[in-house]
């Protein structure tokens, strides 16, 4: 998820200090290794008597706990808990660590990677975890028909035909050349192979049997309820403090609210009613490296032309559309460091729209009087209901009648494959700090790919990027790629993302600010009580 999705139904109080969310992200120069050493230190001082259950609400959905089929972030939260693999997410900033490889080299021509494993690595029974247990994950992944993953190892040799079915398990450049010994055969060089690696699809499972390779252990699964025990067989067991973790669901924002009020949930990380908590400290909202859009779906319409869409990319009322939108996004790729971004859809123009729509009609066989008829397929929510009507009322002046489509409850996202609307709403969050993870959406061949469009010279500028050893080349190419999509009329970006969380840091430790919004469990601990004020309030360390 990732799918990565963000509640857009969350009624939250933004601060002027959230002016700064609209600077490029830096993540070498945001990041700062001194607070990871302030917050261990601090977790070291704390007995273990201190910690306890730690509680934690999400808004309701049905969980996928699968690593290699699942793609949202609740579900990442969770499964970057249960699993593992050769590298994961940091506390800060999501920056790779080493968690099952202890070193890495690679040949001179960065084509082949060597990953030295931990000799005390074990599953949550005790079994050692080896090489061959990595090799295995991954090729189960690449196997999986619905894993949206498994495209990212298309760099390793022989992983794209095996996924596709022209190619063989025993062709994939994946070699476990002793216990603690893993070799990976390249295509191309990839920089940024870390990077990807710490994402949970890509961690260590075992393919015969229930077993975790990360911090916790799943030991109940219900509708309503997930509760994970520490891992003893983890290898860094010393440094997970909290004992159990218990995650809830709730429907009602006010129910959540009113948990974290009384102390029985210590983290909201779902929907809530922020007017009612008492603590608005508690409120966490950072920028998050996501954007938020519609896409049309090809295929389910025959008028649905490239002409068509370009028509009404200036048929759309752009200002309108963003104007609630605190961080407005008129390109896909969210702003980055050094990545000079297309020109941007924001021309509105229903003169010029009439004419390119009179135009595409009569290509495809249709007069000037005639009706487009589309659908938009979103979820349940009254911004979102509100944005679909304004897109159909401006639509309606070029001829495109576009009938609304609601969904009602949860598991929309995992509706889309199989709708036949045209357009939908998105909000995706990026997986590590390069534009590939949003142009990958896109990409021809791809199992993230929703919308079926295929594009050949988008698909060449892509893969030419992943071969370039010179960063600002390949920024350029993924910028050139991203405006044949947004001049294919594909998209229509509305936002960059703000993440939302709960949670009193006095009392919670380890919990630090992520743009991609992951939060490791493996880092929290509870706050040593310090001492409690004559006014019976407790004082946390």
């Amino acid at each position: 998820m990732n799918k990565k999705i963000l509640s857009s139904a969350l009624t939250i109080v933004l601060y002027a200090a959230l002016s700064c969310f609209g600077q490029e992200f830096t993540p070498d120069e945001e990041y700062n290794p001194y607070e990871d050493m302030e917050q261990m230190q601090l977790k070291a001082e704390v007995p273990l008597e201190q910690q306890k259950e730690l509680t934690v609400s999400f808004s309701t959905t049905v969980l996928n706990l699968d690593p290699h089929t699942s793609a949202y972030a609740q579900e990442a939260q969770i499964l970057n808990s249960l699993y593992e693999g050769l590298f994961c997410y940091g506390p800060q900033m999501a920056n790779p660590v080493n968690c099952l490889c202890t070193e890495y080299r690679t040949s001179r021509d960065k084509l082949y990677w060597t990953f030295t494993l931990r000799s005390d690595a074990k599953f949550s029974d005790g079994t050692p975890i080896t090489s061959q247990h990595v090799k295995d994950s991954w090729l189960h992944l690449i196997a999986t028909p619905k894993a949206y993953y498994s495209s990212f190892l298309d760099i390793i040799e022989g992983a794209k035909e095996y996924r596709l079915g022209t190619g063989s398990a025993e062709d994939v450049g994946i070699y476990a050349r002793d216990p603690h010994t893993l070799s990976v055969q390249l295509v191309n060089p990839v920089s940024h192979l870390p990077k990807i690696l710490c994402h949970h699809a890509f961690s260590v499972i075992d393919i015969e049997k229930e077993n975790y390779s990360g911090p916790y252990k799943l030991v109940e699964q219900k509708a309503d309820k997930v509760i994970l025990e520490k891992n003893e067989y983890y290898f860094d067991k010393k440094n997970i403090l909290i004992p159990k973790i218990t995650i809830i669901q709730t429907e009602n924002p006010e129910e959540a609210s009113f948990l974290f009020n009384t102390g029985k949930v210590q983290w909201i990380d779902g929907e809530c009613d922020t007017n009612k908590l008492l603590d608005k400290n508690a409120i966490k909202l950072e920028r998050s490296f996501g954007t938020t859009f519609f896409f049309f779906k090809e295929g389910n319409s025959p008028y649905l032309t490239e002409k068509v869409r370009q028509a009404l990319m200036e048929a759309t009322p752009w200002e309108l559309l963003r104007n609630d939108s605190f961080f407005k996004a008129s390109t896909f790729v969210y702003p980055l460091a050094g990545y000079t971004p297309p020109a941007p859809l924001d021309y509105t123009d229903f003169e010029h729209a009439k004419n390119l729509m009179i135009e595409a009609k009569k290509e495809l066989g249709l007069t000037e009087k005639d009706v487009i008829d589309l659908s938009i397929f979103i979820h349940e929510g009254t911004y979102i209901y509100q944005q679909a009507k304004m897109i159909k009322h401006a639509w309606a002046r070029v001829g495109v009648n576009l009938k609304i489509d609601v969904y009602r409850g949860s598991g929309y996202y995992n509706q889309i494959s199989s709708s036949k609307a045209d357009l939908f709403t998105y909000t995706w969050v990026g997986d590590f700090y390069d534009p590939i993870t949003f142009l990958e959406l896109f990409k021809g061949d791809s199992n993230l790919n929703e919308s079926n469009w295929k594009n050949e010279k988008y698909d060449e500028l892509i893969n030419k990027a992943n071969i370039t050893m010179d960063p600002f080349n390949r920024y350029n190419l993924l910028s050139e790629a991203e405006d044949i999509l947004l001049s294919s009329g594909m998209i229509l970006p509305i936002n960059f993302s703000l993440g939302i969380n709960i949670v009193n840091t006095e009392e919670l430790g380890g919990w630090s600010d992520s743009p991609l919004n992951i939060h490791p469990y493996k880092y929290l601990f509870f706050k040593e009580v310090k001492s409690t004020s004559s006014f019976g309030i407790v004082a946390l360390k």
